[in-house]
């Protein structure tokens, strides 16, 4: 069988249907390969970085493996982004490059270049992969991609690399000759890495909950493992517990309820960092509590707080903060271990959650009536929430608009946020909801990005029209990188330099013209209804909402302050009451 024959029926048989890429000379064997598989489908974007992305939302959204491919040179560096971003957002991506044929790789002489368009992608995304190689000998085929496989989806998952160069996908292989890489010693000394925690420990924990006054689940990144299952939902309802999201782990619980608690962390919702704050008991799962959600000064950090914390990754265990008990396990078998030990029992937390719902109507992330008829975006984008199906995907860009997103979106229901949480890639949006239609194209697809961020992957507006997707695209346009220029505004004197000054937009509503896409102004609160007209048409569509050139993220963070002391600060009265009373609700608070 042809070499690049096998990769693409290798892939079939791994359940993978789609990859995305952009065709040059170094895959043109992979990219004729693809074609002769019976329901493997080619999704050519118009840049490799947007391939990635697809790849990376497709995998968060199947639950399987992404997979994204690349010509050598410039389409194999065009694609480091979406590498990083699966990497740092732990998404199971497997990142096919062509290389020059071996005849033109340079070896050891003292050379920059032997091919044209040879770059030792390898050698540059080492520290950015959980594995990556060159096949250079066609034999081993196999072993490296289930090696890849394997090392996407163990563990903390993440992104993979195999390099083919385009001599080596054009040679004949013999199957019977080749090597498993499930029947190595290396396949069954990675398997011994991942122990099982000692089921003592359960016992404790469950004594810890119930002794806890004010627990708090703190959901990570890693519960997506379990998204799905019920079996988070099952431990928060039998142990009565508040539930607080880091960025990546607001879709853990559905928002509609009772037990969902906010957004925590530098730009998080008041009320949720007020009950880590208060909280004797936290339960951290698959978070690796970086500054964002603990801040600058990690001492203050739930200071009145045992902190219980549970990561498949040890490296990220007793990292930044003080810990109780530290647990190296996957999400999925702690919480089955957790639950069949709690049995019957149950918590009654009622007067703690009262407590937080308190917060939450006294802090709320927008104000309860809108000045004038400007557009608020947190207002608008909680009610689009409440809009949109509960079965939709929302792919947040970077920059204010994913913090309005995480601050004020209800994920009620089954929604699913996308989001490049750690790398903070902008342009992320767009293509991600390309390749979050692929992987599920019955569920409604809800992008919201800066109009920054839409500049920078815009060019995939062509494959949403080439592909009829039916993606609903918000445009928050505050004429600015907004999250940069009011830092600038804050700290640099108001010296706005590529933010304001040196930036500018083109006229989005020709942009959507161009592409032949539906376009919608959105300037005031007066034009919320336009949503209702347009939402559930099965057609692409671009919506513009107009926003101060102002904008800011409120609250937000306060330097050198524990991170739920956030802007603007509140009365040094009102918060140091709040802080340090032993009420469980407390007699001061009138909503």
């Amino acid at each position: 069988m042809k070499l690049s024959d096998y990769v693409m029926n290798f892939l079939f048989e791994k359940k993978i249907r789609y990859i995305f890429g952009y065709l040059g000379g170094s895959v043109t064997h992979l990219i004729d390969s693809l074609h002769k598989v019976e329901g493997l489908t080619y999704v050519q974007n118009y840049h490799e970085q947007a391939s990635s992305f697809c790849a990376d939302a497709y995998a968060r959204v199947s639950r399987g493996v992404g997979v994204a491919i690349a010509t050598s040179g410039p389409g194999a560096t065009n694609l480091i982004t979406g590498i990083a971003n699966a990497f740092f957002d732990s998404v199971p991506c497997l990142f096919i490059t062509g290389q020059v044929s071996t005849h033109a790789i340079k070896t050891k002489q003292a050379i920059r270049q032997q091919g044209f368009q040879e770059t030792d992608i390898v050698s540059i995304v080492k520290p950015i992969t959980k594995f990556a190689e060159t096949v250079l000998e066609p034999e081993k085929i196999r072993f490296y991609l289930e090696k890849a496989i394997f090392h996407a989806q163990s563990g903390r998952p993440g992104s993979v690399l195999i390099d083919i160069p385009h001599n080596v996908q054009a040679r004949e292989i013999n199957l019977q000759a080749l090597q498993s890489f499930y029947d190595s010693d290396e396949y069954a000394s990675e398997m011994k890495k991942y122990p099982r925690p000692d089921e003592n420990v359960f016992k404790q924990i469950v004594a810890m909950l119930g002794e806890a006054k004010r627990p708090v689940v703190l959901a990570g990144g890693g519960m997506a493992s379990v998204r799905g299952t019920g079996i988070f939902e099952t431990l928060v309802h039998a142990c009565d517990l508040p539930v607080v999201g880091s960025l990546r782990g607001l879709d853990a619980i559905g928002h509609e309820d009772e037990h969902f608690c906010g957004f925590i962390g530098s730009w998080g919702n008041r009320y949720a960092n007020f009950a880590v704050a208060k909280s004797d008991l936290l339960l951290v799962l698959g978070s690796r509590l970086d500054e964002r959600q603990i801040g600058e000064d990690r001492t203050l950090f739930a200071k009145g707080a045992r902190i219980i914390h549970v990561d498949v990754d040890p490296h990220e265990l007793n990292h930044n903060v003080r810990e109780t008990i530290s647990i190296c396990c996957d999400i999925g078998s702690f919480l089955n271990a957790l639950v069949a030990e709690i049995g019957n029992r149950r918590f009654n937390h009622k007067g703690w959650l009262d407590s937080i719902r308190r917060w939450k109507a006294k802090y709320p992330s927008y104000p309860v009536r809108a000045n004038g008829n400007d557009i608020n975006p947190n207002e608008f984008l909680h009610l689009l929430s409440k809009k949109v199906s509960d079965q939709a995907v929302v792919c947040s860009d970077v920059g204010q608009n994913m913090m309005w997103v995480a601050q004020s979106f209800c994920l009620s229901g089954d929604k699913q946020l996308l989001s490049s949480s750690g790398h903070g890639a902008m342009g992320y949006s767009l293509p991600a909801g390309i390749g979050a239609y692929f992987a599920s194209p019955d569920r409604q697809i809800i992008c919201v990005m800066g109009d920054g961020g839409f500049q920078t992957n815009l060019q995939e507006l062509q494959t949403i029209f080439r592909e009829r997707i039916p993606v609903k695209i918000f445009v928050m346009n505050n004429k600015s990188l907004g999250m940069i220029r009011d830092f600038q505004e804050k700290y640099f004197n108001n010296k706005c330099f590529g933010s304001v000054q040196g930036y500018t937009n083109p006229d989005f509503e020709k942009i959507a013209y161009a592409f032949n896409i539906a376009y919608t102004k959105i300037c005031t609160r007066d034009d919320f209804d336009k949503l209702d007209r347009e939402l559930n048409i099965k057609k692409p569509h671009l919506f513009e909402v107009v926003l101060s050139p102002t904008t800011q993220v409120i609250p937000g963070p306060a330097p050198k302050r524990a991170v739920e002391d956030q802007l603007p600060l509140l009365d040094r009265g009102e918060f140091n009451r709040l802080i340090e009373s032993d009420d469980i609700v407390l007699k001061d608070e009138k909503i």
